[in-house]
């Protein structure tokens, strides 16, 4: 039998749990959302049949929460996706962009676990996409080009010259479609065996793969020198430590 310390402990955690599922979810019954969404399942519309209420509600307690509502925009399903920028108010919010998604229908939000990280390097002018991921049933309904439409904008709006990542090899098994995606946006793709890498050009600011060349090599050289550390060869891509872009 549990003593009054050992159940006072256990309320106070799930009294934690709780508050954080309500910043996540702004619900006072969260603990029944996160229970939905782990069986993939929407979480009911606060009026039954009212997306656009939804939209609003939901985009007004992201906002509250902080964070940033982007854009909001309809796929070829019908639904509406509400793509955010997380923000943590540290000193990596402008250095490390954190973009998610909701999804909107008439039978509820889902809160998928989509994850896009970007690095930023301000005095370079370069952005450089740490990671996407959007896999199993989410592929193929719109959301990778909603986002990436989004990252595109950020790119313009911080007068980024370059956006660069790398294709990893677990992606291979649908490399042709990740380099369809990524060459409709406008991106140079160079594949390799087992790996790719990816550039985009803002040639609005008169950007060139031999400028991005020159300068990175440059980055990676100083680094090296001040770190004593050499890079390996599989994690340079086009002259900068890459991260993994995973698949679309």
């Amino acid at each position: 039998m549990k003593d009054k310390n050992q159940t006072f402990g256990a309320d106070e955690e799930k009294l934690k749990i709780m508050d954080v599922l309500k910043g996540l979810f702004g619900s006072s019954n969260s603990l029944e959302d996160l229970k939905l969404m782990r069986n993939n399942k929407p979480i009911p519309l606060k009026r039954k049949g009212d997306i656009e209420y939804e939209v609003k509600y939901q985009s007004s307690h992201l906002e509250g929460e902080g964070h940033r509502v982007l854009n909001v925009s309809t796929n070829k399903y019908n639904e509406r996706v509400i793509v955010y920028r997380m923000y943590y108010y540290d000193d990596q919010d402008d250095i490390n962009i954190n973009l998610r998604i909701r999804i909107i229908t008439d039978k509820g939000v889902k809160l998928l676990d989509p994850n896009i990280y970007l690095h930023v390097y301000h005095e370079a002018q370069h952005i450089q996409i740490a990671d996407i991921r959007i896999e199993g049933a989410q592929v193929n309904r719109g959301y990778g080009s909603i986002v990436m439409s989004e990252i595109l904008k950020l790119a313009h709006q911080l007068e980024s010259k370059f956006i660069d990542g790398w294709i990893s090899g677990v992606d291979w098994g649908h490399i042709d479609r990740s380099a369809h995606f990524y060459r409709k946006f406008g991106f140079d793709v160079e594949l390799n065996e087992g790996s790719g890498k990816i550039l985009w050009l803002n040639e609005a600011l008169g950007a060139s793969r031999e400028e991005f060349e020159s300068c990175y090599r440059k980055q990676i050289h100083l680094k090296s020198i001040s770190s004593h550390f050499i890079p390996n060869p599989k994690e340079v891509q086009g002259g900068i430590l890459c991260y993994r872009s995973r698949t679309i």
